[in-house]
């Protein structure tokens, strides 16, 4: 371990140095156990993260780690324990490793999603580095391992027990057969490991889409293991599916080209938490932006939304862009409505929205106005205020509407209050429209720019 990685492990193991004796008192023990393969062991062959963002993301949440070697089961950890959710040191490896799991207890803190009245949210990961579907078949040296992982975690735990779902992030090195089996096989380890732990309420599961091998990944009878996936879920109520292809993996020290980065394993937990709030009915704070780059903003499939990932689209919600957000440019191809819009912390620090071009489109604000928290936004799209609001902006956060070469059409008939903290901006560049917005910068600290109108 270098100088770097023993200064990263030292100030998360400070931040996050909670007794584990704490989880004793925990009124209930809120279980999910992670398997997979590399990318659900996480970023071996790189920097788990930045300092600064595994502080940001730093919870309260508690992980076990039973990671195994591929071929025997035998895990690497000698003498695994209940610790704080930070990047680990695994023994075989001798560098940092850290995957979905510290996202994912970050996310379900932020939402407060079973921390609240004493809850503790628990993860137990009994990953492996590689190795297609076949080492979790019954009776495999990976199966067996995974079962006797789940099993002692739970009995190091005091206290209720509520176990939740399975996180599942495998694929990339399936062949053969293991492609054409990998929904049936996975069906079965679902139910064999409720069967074999005793734990009858493990129903559920999130599934994670594969990595590609540098773009390349194998097919048998023209599908590939995402491909079956993906549909197995999306048939069974009981799976949730999250995407992945849309983050970046590691660029040094990795020549195989499939392991993510550490913010991509920031990102992936995230979604694999609102996937498992959709499945267990969490109450969401809105439409959040999922995990879909493709899906243009206006479209159902663009949201994260109670029960229904957004099936009647984001008309009046209150959209949402954060960690779990796919990328930080969106075009807008039609109108959308919604009652305001909340940036809170996306990796990608600011959160564009285009109009597509050639495109009548327009986003329509309403009374929740719009709040920057830990991001900015800039909104290169017609936009339309329909309710007297407030714009909040935190310490540093900048709006910008339009551009100086590209001022975009702003319509309205009500006040806008501004709050800005300091080093906040709000910066326009509009058209000539008939505009009867009022401003009110209660601050005054806000640089406002309205070239057409001066």
């Amino acid at each position: 371990m270098n100088a770097v990685q023993k200064r990263i492990l030292g100030v998360l193991m400070g931040l996050c140095g909670l007794c584990c004796d704490a989880i004793g008192a925990s009124s209930v023990n809120h279980v999910y156990i992670l398997t997979g393969q590399s990318n659900s062991l996480g970023a071996v062959k790189g920097s788990p993260a930045g300092e600064e963002q595994l502080e940001h993301y730093k919870s309260t949440g508690k992980l076990w780690n039973g990671n195994m070697k591929r071929d025997t089961g035998e895990c690497f950890e000698s003498s695994p324990e209940w610790v704080p959710a930070a990047p680990q040191l695994p023994e075989y490896n001798g560098g940092l490793c850290m995957g979905p799991e510290y996202g994912f207890c970050s996310m379900m803190e932020r939402r407060s999603w079973h921390n609240g009245k004493g809850g503790q949210v628990c993860v137990i990961k009994a990953s492996l580095d590689g190795g297609g579907n076949s080492c979790w078949l019954p009776n495999s040296p990976g199966y067996k391992s995974v079962l006797n992982t789940v099993k002692k975690a739970l009995a190091a735990l005091k206290g209720k027990v509520q176990v939740h779902e399975l996180l599942y992030l495998q694929g990339e090195s399936d062949k053969g057969d293991e492609i054409t089996e990998a929904p049936k096989r996975f069906l079965s380890l679902l139910s064999r490991l409720a069967k074999d732990s005793k734990q009858t309420a493990l129903k559920r599961a999130v599934v994670g889409q594969c990595a590609t091998w540098s773009g390349r990944e194998e097919q048998q009878a023209g599908k590939t293991t995402a491909q079956l996936m993906e549909a197995m879920a999306g048939k069974n109520k009981n799976i949730g599916w999250v995407r992945t292809r849309d983050l970046p993996k590691i660029t040094k020290g990795d020549s195989m080209g499939v392991h993510y980065n550490g913010a991509a394993q920031l990102v992936i937990g995230a979604r694999y938490a609102y996937a498992a709030a959709l499945l267990e009915k969490l109450p969401l704070p809105g439409a959040v932006r999922n995990d879909d780059p493709a899906a243009s903003l206006e479209s159902p499939g663009a949201w994260f939304k109670d029960g229904t990932a957004g099936k009647e689209g984001a008309k009046e919600e209150l959209l949402i862009w954060d960690i779990a957000a796919a990328n930080g440019e969106d075009t807008l191809k039609g109108d959308i409505s919604c009652s305001g819009v909340v940036v809170e912390d996306p990796i990608a620090g600011c959160v564009v929205v285009n109009a597509e071009k050639g495109k009548k489109a327009q986003l329509s604000i309403g009374g929740k106005g719009i709040t920057l928290k830990e991001a900015d936004m800039s909104l290169q799209c017609p936009v339309l205020l329909t309710a007297d609001q407030t714009w909040k902006l935190e310490d540093g956060r900048k709006l910008t509407i339009g551009s100086p070469d590209k001022p975009v059409d702003f319509r309205g008939s009500c006040k806008v209050t501004i709050e800005a903290a300091p080093g906040a901006s709000v910066m326009l560049y509009v058209t000539d429209e008939a505009c009867k917005v009022e401003f009110v910068d209660e601050s005054g600290v806000v640089q406002m720019q309205h070239p057409k109108r001066d």
